[in-house]
């Protein structure tokens, strides 16, 4: 399994750094993040499935503004995957920033990319806004 655009590989749960990638995922394309996956793509596997989907969640609700449409199954090779859709009440924040995939790296918005999501988030774009006289 190798990271793309829309595929991140977690091998454990530790940290939240997932976060960025599950803001990317609802403010630009849908995407994956599978937990129990190193870095050079090889299944590793969760000890505890049910507990750390649990600890998903719960990350997921205490981190993130707000909380994303997602899904998370438990595979058969004792994975987890998390399928972060596209909402759109964006932007969707972690830590009060957003954040979109480059290439398979997760990287912070600038200003202006972060209005352009406010202003999708209200179902609007820059080009129907009223200018000032």
């Amino acid at each position: 399994m190798k990271e793309s655009k829309n595929l991140e590989c977690k091998e454990t749960i530790q940290s939240n750094t997932f976060l960025k990638t599950v803001s990317a995922f609802a403010n630009y394309g849908t995407g994956r993040i599978v937990f129990g996956i190193d870095d050079d793509g090889q299944v590793k596997g969760i000890k505890n499935t049910i507990d750390d989907c649990l600890s998903i969640e719960n990350k997921m609700n205490d981190n993130m503004n707000p909380v994303p449409v997602y899904d998370l199954n438990i595979n058969d090779d004792s994975t987890i995957t998390l399928t972060v859709y596209e909402s759109d009440f964006k932007p969707y924040l972690y830590k009060g920033k957003a954040y979109k995939r480059h290439d398979t790296s997760t990287i912070e918005v600038d200003r202006l990319e972060l209005n352009r999501l406010i202003l999708e988030g209200n179902h609007q774009s820059y080009e129907e806004l009223v200018t000032r006289k």
